[in-house]
Order: structure tokens, then sequence, then C-alpha cells
């Protein structure tokens, strides 16, 4: 790839333990050369990959004769990668991302800090081709900051700079969809980490939550009178999540919404805040939630957290939120489907009618969410 090459970009992602493909387009923005493409990688992915290897695979730009398009990244581990035994799994990824992408060629970047981290990816680089795995282009950078020299590993002697990460276009772009680019992956894991101390304090009112309001839907008696009920406990639920992005929310009133949540219907209606204004506010008691619970209770708010990150096109997040939510519950139903959808890199047009459903459920209780 020439330095004056037109490259466009689509932001892609995607998530799994380990490596994290990444997929599902979220903006299209021009990069202009391989310091500036390199610079987009944070954008793209969400956190700045260390130690990792970063394919781009590249296709034809629809509709414009000449140009090429970044149809998906992904990211491994560079040692996993390095390692034979690896092999077969990495290659098989590659080539299911080449065959739905229609990807032409790929791009790797070696991103690798220690002083054997030039010859580390040259020896991958012959690795790999001896797999059959042979990228058009290549390069390797000590880290994706502004400023720090890449070398091309295919053409000895060729080098450039990276541009500022945080400036790209790409990442601006990001930044105007709500997404925030993580120093690291990391981070992303520690925003559903367990909260011990503040687990046993919910816990403490949990029971009596869940009692009060089963007592009150009995009470209730009337189709009618539990509807409207159902309908007040999820504006009481709504309230919590107006306040969540300013307010840590009280233990008690915590373990009051996961015992609404138990609640089917009221649960179908907080899909529905993937689409709305407060997607924000509610991902922020999703993630207070689960960080608070365990087993069904947290599968449940990391599975909310999770839909929400995916409807917007950030499936890093929403591939780490799902296996947080199937390591708490292995049978989570939804879960499981929304494991399966970014396995089949499903693009999130196709998981968005489930918002529209909470949407419709709340308008059946006489509420607008959107």
């Amino acid at each position: 790839m020439e330095a004056d090459d037109e490259v466009h970009a689509t932001a892609l992602d995607e998530s799994a333990a380990n490596p994290d493909p990444v997929h599902n387009a979220v903006a299209l923005r021009r990069v202009a050369d391989v310091g500036e493409l390199i610079a987009a990688v944070p954008a793209m992915l969400g956190f700045f990959p260390t130690r990792s290897l970063v394919v781009a695979l590249l296709g034809p730009y629809p509709g414009k004769e000449g140009l090429v398009a970044i149809g998906a990244v992904a990211r491994f581990d560079i040692d996993s990668a390095a390692d034979p035994a690896e092999t077969r799994g990495l290659t098989r990824i590659l080539e299911s991302a080449c065959l739905g992408q229609n990807a032409s060629s790929t791009l790797m970047i070696v991103v690798d800090d220690r002083p054997t981290g030039s010859t580390t990816a040259e020896s991958l680089l012959r690795h790999l081709a001896q797999t059959g795995i042979e990228p058009s282009h290549a390069c390797w950078v000590e880290q994706i900051a502004a400023g720090i020299e890449y070398r091309d590993l295919l053409r000895p002697g060729r080098a450039g700079r990276v541009d500022d990460p945080r400036a790209s276009t790409v990442a601006f772009a990001q930044v105007l969809h709500g997404h925030q680019i993580n120093a690291s992956r990391d981070e992303l894991t520690d925003l559903l980490a367990p909260n011990q101390d503040r687990a046993d304090q919910v816990r403490s009112h949990l029971d009596r939550a869940v009692a009060r309001y089963r007592d009150d839907l009995t009470a209730a008696r009337t189709p009618d009178r539990v509807r409207d009920h159902r309908r007040d406990r999820t504006v009481w639920v709504l309230y919590q999540v107006s306040t969540a992005e300013e307010l840590l929310s009280s233990a008690e009133n915590l373990a009051t919404v996961v015992a609404l949540l138990r609640d089917r219907t009221i649960r179908d209606i907080m899909y529905g805040l993937a689409c709305s204004e407060g997607r924000g506010a509610a991902e922020a008691l999703w993630r207070q939630i689960a960080s608070v619970t365990e087993g069904h209770d947290r599968a449940e708010a990391a599975t909310l957290f999770g839909y929400s990150a995916y409807h917007y096109g950030n499936t890093v997040l929403a591939g780490i939120a799902i296996a947080t939510a199937l390591d708490a519950d292995p049978t989570h139903a939804m879960a499981a489907l929304l494991e399966i959808a970014l396995d089949e890199r499903l693009p999130t047009e196709k998981i968005r009618h489930l918002a529209k459903v909470g949407v419709s459920v709340a308008a059946d209780l006489g509420i607008d969410i959107t």
C-alpha cells in the first residue's frame, strides 16, 4: 500500500473472549495513508490494542471503482496468534470473515512494544505464510500513539509515522455516536466487574423486594389492576434509569429494580431503551446491577447492557457483555441468541427489532419511552 493510496475505512466492532473478531459497520470515513489507518484502529475496536495482531480485511468500495474499503477488522492476542496450536482457529476466523465480507486482500498490523517486537512480527508473518495466510500489506508498530514509527514488514526499509489516534476521522465519528475509546480492553471488561461490598448490601434487600412485588401483583386481583400496577412499577424503573448517570442508586433501589426485571413485561420494555434518548443512562444502570448481582440477575443486566451496545454498533463491548452474561448463567436464552448473532456477524439492523418490541410493549401500557 503506497502512502498516497486512498483507503476507506468502515469502523467495525465485535468481540469474543480471545481473539476479537470485529464487524458490523457503524461509520464510514476516509483514511488516506497507513499512518492514518493505524491511528484509526483504536476507534474501530473501541480500545487501544497492545501486543496484538490486528487484521483488516480489504475489499472493493461499493460504487467507487479503484477505491478499497475495510470490510472487517480482527484483533488477536499476539502470543496466541504465534502459537501453532492456535493457527487453525485463527485461519478459520479469517477465512469465514473473508467470505462474509467479500475481501480481496488483507492488511496486518502487529502491535508489540517488547524489545523483540519487530523480530516477533517478522517471525509471525513467516509462520502465517506457512499456513496459507499471506497479507497484501503488513507493518509493525510498538504502540498506537501519535508520532510512533511504524515499519513495513513486506517492504524492508519503508517506514512512516502514526497519526494522532484521538484526532482521526474515525475516532471523531465514534465519539459523535457516543462510543468511548478506552485505553485497553481490560477497561471494557472492568465495566461489568463485580463489586462484592455493594453486592452484599443489595442482597440483603432482594428477598423482600421480590416478595413485595409478588404480593402487590396478587393483591391487584383483576387484570386491569395488575396492568396499572405493572405500569406504575415500570415508570418507577424508568425514573431510576433517568438518574443512573449522575447518581449511584441505593442498595434498596437496586434490589427493587432487580426484582422488577424478573417480570418479563418490564424486562422486555427495557430493551426498548436501546433506541431511546435514555440509552446512556440505561447502560449506566445495567452496569450497576451487573456489578452487584450474580446468576440469572447478573446475566439479565449484562445482556441488557450488551444488547444496547450491539444496537449502536459497539460489538466489541457487546461481545464482552454477552460473554459476561453467559458466564453468570449459561442457560440465559437472550444472551445465547445474541452470542449467535455476534458469531454470525449479523449487522446491527438485524437485531434492532428487539428494541422496537420493547417500545411497543411500553406503548401498550401507555408509556412512551422513545
